[in-house]
């Protein structure tokens, strides 16, 4: 049997109306009158398909529930292997075939490519599942009555609607037209869950309306819902000091769009290392340490205690600025706050609408309501949550972490874990056997040391910093105590885990030696780490020098590689690293002893080439550098303001190497 139609009157259909989202807008009677005309009831029963689906249907569920149901072909198209995509709907929801079969294309693109490798060996991107459903079918699971939206009556309400004014016609076709699930699949946490499960979750969403130059939400303040756009515009401020994102050196950010807080990247995640044992992993370290730089010989020995994270410590300075910074603006289709659903966070902006706005709104109880219905997911999400707080991280400029690729944070993110302190909470104490190293997500963290007998604080910690690394490096107690100045969040990275992410990567460990060195740092060290290098690059253009470095690193390249070149390849690159930078009247002339530079340009001439044709010639240049250049730019403003950006230890009241 099929579905029947029933005559029903308006204000009955208005009364099923007040039970689904719509309601929340400001109806005028006569208008609200004109819209129920644009439905009509049809009552189906228990088991019944509802026979009068088309692609743009749109209904309400009036009385009783429904089950939509997708058929998915699968690469052969065979009738025995279709697949089927099932959500409920009850009293009060609204049904748009469009979203629904936009949401089934999104949530099975990557299931279907997966399964058909497994079954056919065939592995391909679905790109247009969207096409490849073959119908969407609508079966009432007990007698049910669906008003049923005729779109050629809905036209005309809606031109007659914005010709008299009064109603806000574009949040009526968000509600009408928009998926919550839909949505819900854009929160980069909860990507990996089915859209079975997000139709659940999207029942515990609600609808939120705001008139324009309304705050949302306000930095500082504790955050307890994530917000997503239906319809309008917000901008989204901050002010200077919190996120850190201007100083007298950096420029303040240019305003721009993006995607609520989402940092696109289309990086693998790395494997994970090897496993070593602890002590191999240690020594591993110290010896990487010991070879990026002689001076860490000094710092770190037996019996030393340089917890550099310690305080990573007199750090940055919270400004005080009543001038607030445009950092994007969201539109129709984007969301904000979204890391307040699963944690308990201070909002990092403020959120303003420019314009009316709907939204739609998931609480953090309703979350955590809803993890416990899918329990088995819970570490998959938690482990999207932690991807997302590291991308945050570099997002906002961490120092540490400006010079980790996001390929290297999800790494990390698969081997850390989510902390929360209360205000007092004390992480470790002074001489505390050292288990974790700490990045700090949110709010601050004093450093404490017992000094001539009495507690004092020493130096303190803010979003983007780091503690705790060297006492893990040196197997020693930790130097002072770290105590939670205010809530604070922290993802920590156990002992083990923490030679996984950092063995064999210079570039993160130049960090922890330029930081602990100061001004004692060498040279080769400062190259290694981004923004060192960066900074002494800018002084070797205003110092004209920049030849030196060009060359240096040209050198080093063709020696790592020369292994890997075909005899043609390196008689090139040789070739040209003496035209460009050791003929005489080449354009970089570096300055090297004739003789060093005689002996080269012939060994190139008879094509005599070794990985160390050029190693003399390096190490004089890089001489060179250190003695004056390098020199001459420890001395200058722009070092100093890279100290301090650095946050050096050299700053802060603690004796390391006692």
């Amino acid at each position: 049997m099929g579905a029947g139609h029933a005559k029903v009157s308006n204000n009955n259909i208005i009364e099923y109306l007040q039970k689904c989202p719509i309601s929340i807008l400001d109806w005028q009677p006569e208008m609200i009158q004109e819209y129920t005309s644009c439905f009509k009831m049809v009552k189906v029963k228990a088991g019944e398909e509802v026979k009068t689906v088309e692609k743009n249907t749109f209904f309400v569920v009036a009385k009783g529930g429904i089950e939509v149901i997708a058929i998915l072909p699968t690469i052969q198209k065979k009738t025995d292997n279709i697949r089927e995509f099932l959500c409920k709907k009850k009293q009060g929801d609204m049904v748009y075939i469009p979203s629904v079969k936009h949401l089934i294309s999104e949530s099975n693109k990557r299931e279907m490519s997966s399964r058909e490798q497994k079954m056919y060996g065939v592995k391909r991107e679905h790109k247009n599942i969207l096409d490849m459903i073959d119908s969407v079918n609508i079966i009432a699971n007990q007698d049910s009555s669906l008003l049923m939206l005729n779109w050629d009556k809905y036209k005309t309400f809606e031109a007659s609607a914005k010709e008299k004014g009064g109603l806000d016609v574009a949040m009526l076709n968000a509600l009408m037209q928009t998926n919550i699930a839909d949505y819900l699949a854009r929160l980069p946490f909860l990507k990996i869950v089915p859209a079975g499960k997000l139709e659940i979750l999207s029942s515990m969403c609600q609808y939120e309306l705001a008139n324009q130059d309304k705050i949302i939400c306000k930095e500082g303040e504790m955050g307890d819902k994530v917000y997503m756009i239906l319809s309008g515009n917000v901008k989204v401020t901050a002010s200077p000091g919190t996120l850190g994102i201007t100083t007298q050196e950096e420029p303040a950010r240019k305003p721009q769009n993006r995607r609520g807080s989402v940092m696109k990247q289309e990086n693998k995640l790395s494997s994970a290392d090897p496993f070593m044992p602890n002590s191999k992993k240690r020594d591993s370290l110290l010896h990487q340490l010991h070879k990026m730089g002689n001076s860490m010989g000094k710092l770190i020995k037996p019996g030393d205690e340089t917890d550099a994270a310690l305080a990573a410590i007199a750090n940055a300075q919270k400004k005080d600025s009543n001038n607030t910074i445009e950092l994007a603006t969201l539109n129709d289709g984007e969301y904000f706050g979204e890391m307040a659903a699963f944690i308990e966070l201070p909002r990092a902006a403020t959120v303003t609408t420019t314009s009316s706005c709907l939204f739609a709104t998931l609480s953090k109880s309703d979350f955590r309501s809803f993890m416990k219905v899918v329990p088995n997911m819970q570490n998959s999400i938690e482990f999207m949550v932690k991807q997302h707080m590291l991308q945050n991280l570099i997002q906002l400029k961490s120092p540490f972490l400006e010079s980790v690729s996001i390929a290297k944070a999800h790494g990390m993110a698969s081997k850390s874990n989510i902390e929360s302190y209360k205000k007092g909470d004390i992480i470790f104490k002074e001489g505390d056997t050292a288990q974790k190293f700490y990045f700090v997500y949110s709010g601050s963290l004093d450093v404490e040391k017992t000094k001539e007998g009495t507690f004092q604080v020493v130096g303190h910690l803010y979003p983007g910093d780091y503690f705790g690394e060297l006492a893990l490096i040196n197997d020693n107690p930790r130097l002072a105590t770290i105590t939670a100045a205010e809530p604070t969040i922290v993802l920590c990275i156990s002992k083990d885990h923490f030679h996984d992410c950092f063995e064999n990567k210079p570039d993160l460990l130049s960090e922890f030696i330029v930081r602990m060195n100061g001004r004692k740092v060498e040279l080769r060290v400062l190259l290694d780490h981004k923004r060192s290098r960066e900074a002494f690059v800018e002084h070797l253009q205003h110092e004209h020098g920049s030849e030196n470095l060009k060359f240096y690193e040209l050198v080093k390249h063709f020696e790592k590689n020369f292994v890997y070149m075909s005899d043609d390849e390196a008689l090139s690159s040789a070739e040209k690293i003496v035209d460009d930078f050791i003929k005489p009247d080449a354009e970089d002339c570096v300055n090297l002893p004739s003789k060093i530079a005689e002996v080269i340009i012939e060994a190139v001439k008879v094509h005599d080439l070794h990985d160390d044709t050029f190693s003399k010639a390096k190490e004089e240049i890089y001489n060179l550098m250190n003695r004056d250049l390098y020199q001459r730019f420890k001395n200058s403003e722009a070092f100093d303001n890279l100290m301090k950006r650095l946050h050096t230890y050299e700053d802060i009241d603690v004796d390391f190497t006692a």
